[in-house]
């Protein structure tokens, strides 16, 4: 341990830090440490250059907010088209991110095999509204055409998609035509699952 002086206050402090000696007592006073104009011009140059994003590959404008724009792309590649900064961004770069982090290692073999969350995260992507009325202004459940008690099975050709006005119907008995997620969409919904093929 050794005493040295500060530069900027002549305050005496102690040298050690783990990162190596200290030439300032503070980040005050080596904040106001004298600089440049070539040193304050590069600096400026440095932020305002463009850069392209390694994940998605859009430009953006300027280095300093490229750090949390890749740390988005990284740790959220299952967002909305459109949902990060630019619109650049498709469905497609989002599944390949999703893929490459090890998403969805197990793969469902049902609506019901994820979590309701997920699964109306996936109709959304779609854009896929009530199967018997059509709204989708909001979320909408995931209803068993014949129930469980009654020997019915979680697999997609025994459920559907509705509103919460007929879900209510259909448990009142007053809606008994119903569409299953198979005739509807199929296997498409697993292309939105980000799961390995």
């Amino acid at each position: 341990m050794s005493l040295k002086l500060c530069p900027k206050c002549n305050t005496e402090f102690d040298d050690y830090s783990k990162y190596g000696p200290k030439k300032y007592c503070s980040r005050k006073c080596a904040n106001s440490r004298p600089q440049t104009k070539e040193i304050r011009e590069s600096k400026s140059k440095k932020l305002q250059k463009q850069t392209d994003c390694k994940y998605c590959g859009i430009t953006l404008k300027s280095v300093s907010g490229a750090g949390s724009h890749e740390k988005s792309c990284l740790e959220n590649p299952n967002r909305l088209p459109g949902a990060f900064f630019e619109k650049n961004h498709t469905l497609e770069t989002k599944i390949k991110q999703g893929r490459k982090n090890g998403m969805g290692l197990r793969i469902p073999k049902s609506l019901l095999d994820m979590s309701k969350r997920t699964s109306s995260k996936i109709m959304k992507r779609l854009d896929i509204g009530c199967f018997t009325c059509g709204w989708k202004l909001g979320s909408c459940d995931i209803h068993h055409i014949l129930p469980v008690s009654k020997g019915g099975s979680d697999d997609n050709s025994n459920l559907t998609y509705i509103c919460p006005n007929c879900h209510r119907l259909a448990h009142e008995d007053k809606l008994t035509n119903f569409i299953s997620v198979t005739e509807k969409i199929g296997e498409e919904w697993r292309k939105f699952y980000f799961a390995h093929e």
